[in-house]
C-alpha cells in the first residue's frame, strides 16, 4: 500500500477544475431528474427526517442544490435556506480545513475512477466519504455523505448526483478520512489520514470476509457463522483479524460499524 502526501490546502476552484464545473451553466428547468424526484418530495421528506437524514441533487456544472429534503437542520446544524443560497461552496466551507483537503483529493479519486465505468457500470456508481462539519452554533460533527451519480454529459462526465447525508459522530473515531467507491469492475477504498496528511489506498475486503462481516452484523456469534458456512471457528476468527488489519481498525465493533457507515456489504 503505497501513501501519498498532501502538500496543497484546499482550494475550491480546484475542486471545481477536478469536476470540470461550467460557472455559466444554467440549471435546466425541464431534466427529467428533477421533475420525477419532485412528485415524490413530500413522501421522501417525511422519511427523511423520521429517519433524522438529508437529502440533496447537487448540479455539478452551477455547484448548486436543486433540491434539499429532509432534516437538514439536525443533520448539518444549518437551515436549508441557507443551503439553497450559498450552494456547493457555501457547504464546503463548513468543513474543517483538512477535512476540506481530504475531499479535494477523494474528488480526484472519483474522477479517475468514474472513466473507467461502462454505461450501465456508470448508472450503479456511488461513493461515500466522510468530513467533519461546523455548525452554526460553532460545534463539529462528523457527516457521512452517500452519493450516486443521476447523469452524465455526452462526454460521460457526471453532470448531477444524489446525495444523502447524515450524522456519523458516534461511530467513527477521529484522525482519519475514508472513501468508498462502487459499481466498476472494482471496488476501491482509500483512507486519509488527517495528522500526516497521507492519503493511500486500502485493499478490498475478500468476498469470504465480507459474507462473515455480513452475519455479523446480523448479531451471529463466531460458532453460529462457522456452522452457517461450513468452517472453523479459528477460521472466522482469523478471517475476523484480517479485516481489522486490512481496513486498520482496532476491534469487532468498530469494524461493524465501519461496514455499516460504508455499505461494504
Amino acid at each position: 500500500m503505497m501513501s501519498k502526501i498532501i502538500a496543497c490546502p484546499f482550494d475550491f476552484n480546484d475542486f471545481k477544475k477536478t469536476w470540470r464545473t461550467d460557472s455559466n451553466a444554467e440549471t435546466d428547468d425541464n431534466d427529467s431528474v428533477l421533475k420525477n424526484l419532485l412528485k415524490f418530495n413530500p413522501l421522501l421528506d417525511q422519511t427523511l427526517r423520521m429517519q433524522g437524514h438529508a437529502f440533496a441533487i447537487l448540479d455539478i456544472r452551477a455547484m448548486t442544490y436543486p433540491i434539499i429534503l429532509g432534516d437538514v437542520e439536525k443533520v448539518c446544524g444549518w437551515p436549508t435556506e441557507y443551503f439553497y443560497e450559498v450552494g456547493v461552496e457555501g457547504y464546503v466551507k463548513q468543513f474543517l480545513p483538512e477535512d476540506a483537503m481530504g475531499m479535494g483529493e477523494f474528488s480526484k479519486y472519483i474522477n479517475d475512477y468514474q472513466p473507467y465505468l461502462s454505461i450501465a457500470q456508470a448508472k450503479q456508481f456511488r461513493y461515500t466519504f466522510d468530513y467533519r462539519f461546523r455548525r452554526k452554533d460553532g460545534t463539529v460533527n462528523r457527516i457521512c455523505q452517500d452519493s450516486i451519480a443521476l447523469r452524465t454529459d455526452a462526454d460521460g462526465n457526471i453532470t448531477y448526483f444524489m446525495a444523502y447525508v447524515y450524522d456519523i459522530t458516534p461511530f467513527k473515531r477521529e484522525g482519519k478520512q475514508h472513501l468508498y467507491m462502487s459499481g466498476g469492475d472494482n471496488n476501491q477504498l482509500v483512507v486519509l489520514d488527517n495528522q500526516t496528511n497521507t492519503i493511500s489506498t486500502l485493499t478490498n475486503l475478500s468476498k469470504r470476509e465480507l459474507e462473515i462481516a455480513a452475519l455479523l452484523g446480523k448479531g451471529f456469534t463466531s460458532e453460529q457463522i462457522a456452522e452457517k458456512l461450513f468452517i472453523s471457528v479459528n477460521t472466522v476468527n482469523t478471517h475476523r483479524q484480517n479485516m481489522l488489519r486490512k481496513l486498520e481498525l482496532t476491534d469487532t465493533t468498530e469494524l461493524l460499524n465501519f461496514i455499516r457507515v460504508y455499505r461494504l456489504t
